[in-house]
C-alpha cells in the first residue's frame, strides 16, 4: 500500500505535541515574555547538530519558526563541521557552534553540551523557546520511517511549502562552479552526471571505489557522458569522463547541480542539497540499501510522495549489481529517463517488520507507551500493511488477560 498524500502542508499529529522539548521552557520565560515590550523580538532557539542532510530538512522548520513568529530572533545551535550550510541564512539571525571531535558526539557529549547552552540561555533571561529537531537521541518517539516528515513533526505544528531545503550561495561560490565547469568543458558533453559516492547515512552500499568503477566502464562506451564523482576522497584514475570533484565545497555541489543533466544518488547529503533551493530539480537514480533496520531504510520517492514533489523522477534500486546499474543507466542514455525508469524503478514498501523493529527500538529507548504512539504514527504515516500484528495482537491478548484478571480479583473479593 502507498503512503497517503500528505499535501504541501505537513502537519503533525495530534499526539505529537513534545513533552519538555518543543514548547515554552520554563514560567519565568513566560513571565520575561509577557514583561517585554512589544519592540522586542522574541527569542528562539532550534537545535540540530547534525548532518547535512538532515539540516537542510530543518532549515524548513527554521523558515516555519519565522512565519508562526513573525519578528522573533532565531539562534540555531549546530555541530561546528556542518554550520556552514547556514551561510546567508535570511532565516537564522544567529549560529551558536558546538565542537564535535566526531559524528557521535552529536548524540552523546554534544547534544548534553546543546541541552545545556539552552538552559543557561533561559536561565539568563536570553531564550524563551526551543525546538529540538534532531531525532537522536531524545526524538525517536516520533519516527514515521523517514527523515524529513520525521523532522518535521518534532516541531508539532505545520510545516507549509514549498518543501525544498533552503540554501543560499555566494557570488564567489556560484563563480568557483562556474570556472570548475569550464575548466573540465562540461558543456561539451550531452549527459553530465553528479555522482555521489561516499554516503555517510549507512542508506546506500555505493562506495568511492565502486562509483569510480562505474563511472569508467561507462565512460568508455559512452564517449557523450561525463561523470563528476562528489565525495570527500580524491579520485584513484581521473579522466576527462570521470572528474575529481572533491575540491569543491559541500555547498557548492547545490551549485554544480545546474551544470548537471542527472543525478546518481545515494540518498545522502548531496542527493538532498539537489533538491534545495539553490540546485535544480534532476531526474536521478538512488542506489539503496535493502535494510530493515531502524534509520538505514531510506527512499527518495516516498519522500517526495509525502510532500508532493515529483517523485517520477526518481529510479530507486535496492542493492543492486554493477551490471543492473550500468544497465539502468545505458536504458537512460539510449532512450530517456522514463525508460529506464519504467523498466528499473523498484517501488519503495514500509513493511511490518520495520515496524516492529521500530516498535521494539523505541520501547527500549522510550519506554512502551511511547512506542505504542510511535505505532499509530508509523501506520497513519505509511498505511496499514505496516502494521505490525504480531506486536499489536500480543498487546491487545496483554490487555485482554490483565482485564479478566481483574474482574476475577473483584469477584473474588466480593464473595
Amino acid at each position: 500500500m502507498t503512503s497517503p498524500d500528505l499535501g504541501s502542508a505537513f502537519t503533525a499529529c495530534p499526539d505529537d505535541t513534545p513533552k519538555g522539548l518543543q514548547v515554552w521552557l520554563s514560567a519565568p520565560s513566560l513571565a520575561l515574555a509577557f514583561a517585554r515590550s512589544g519592540l522586542q523580538a522574541m527569542r528562539v532557539a532550534l537545535v540540530q547538530l547534525i548532518a547535512y542532510g538532515d539540516c537542510l530538512f530543518a532549515t524548513l522548520v527554521a523558515r516555519q519558526i519565522k512565519r508562526d513568529h513573525p519578528g522573533c530572533h532565531l539562534t540555531w545551535v549546530i555541530g561546528d563541521k556542518y554550520a556552514s550550510i547556514l551561510d546567508g541564512n535570511p532565516h537564522v539571525d544567529a549560529v551558536h557552534k558546538i565542537v564535535l571531535s566526531n559524528r557521535d558526539e552529536a548524540f552523546s557529549s554534544g547534544w548534553e553540551k546543546a541541552k545545556t547552552w539552552v538552559a543557561d540561555q533561559v536561565r539568563m533571561g536570553d531564550l524563551e523557546k526551543a525546538y529540538f529537531t534532531q531525532i537522536l537521541p531524545d526524538n525517536v518517539r516520533y519516527w514515521d520511517g523517514l527523515i524529513r516528515t520525521t523532522t518535521y513533526r518534532t516541531y508539532g505544528k505545520p510545516i507549509t511549502g514549498p518543501h525544498l531545503p533552503e540554501v543560499f550561495l555566494t557570488e564567489a561560490e556560484n563563480r568557483n562552479v562556474a570556472d570548475f565547469a569550464v575548466k573540465h568543458c562540461l558543456r561539451e558533453f550531452k549527459h553530465v552526471f553528479l555522482f555521489e559516492c561516499g554516503p555517510s547515512s549507512g542508506q546506500s552500499p555505493m562506495t568511492p571505489a565502486r562509483a569510480e568503477a562505474l563511472a569508467h566502464a561507462l565512460g568508455k562506451s559512452h564517449p557523450e557522458v561525463v561523470f563528476l564523482m562528489s565525495s570527500s576522497e580524491t579520485l584513484v584514475r581521473a579522466s576527462p569522463q570521470v572528474v575529481d570533484a572533491s575540491c569543491l565545497t559541500y555547498r557548492e555541489n547545490a551549485a554544480l547541480a545546474r551544470h548537471c543533466t542527472g543525478l546518481v544518488g545515494c540518498c545522502s547529503g548531496i542527493t538532498w542539497l539537489t533538491i534545495s533551493t539553490a540546485a535544480k530539480a534532476l531526474p536521478m537514480l538512488q542506489i539503496l540499501t535493502r535494510s530493515t533496520e531502524v534509520f538505514k531504510f531510506a527512499s527518495v520517492a516516498m519522500d517526495f510522495r509525502r510532500v508532493r514533489l515529483d517523485e517520477s523522477r526518481v529510479i530507486e534500486m535496492a542493492e543492486p549489481s554493477d551490471t543492473r546499474i550500468i544497465s539502468c543507466i545505458e536504458k537512460w542514455l539510449s532512450e530517456s529517463h522514463s525508460a529506464a525508469r519504467r523498466q528499473f524503478h523498484e517501488e519503495p514498501v514500509l513493511t511490518s517488520t520495520h515496524a516492529e523493529k521500530a516498535y521494539w527500538f523505541i520501547r527500549e529507548h522510550d519506554g512502551k507507551i511511547a512506542a505504542k504512539s510511535a505505532m499509530l504514527r508509523f501506520v497513519r504515516a505509511n498505511g496499514f500493511a505496516t502494521i505490525p500484528w504480531r506486536v499489536l495482537i500480543a498487546g491487545m491478548r496483554g490487555k485482554l488477560l490483565r482485564g479478566i484478571r481483574s474482574k476475577i480479583g473483584r469477584r473474588s473479593h466480593n464473595s
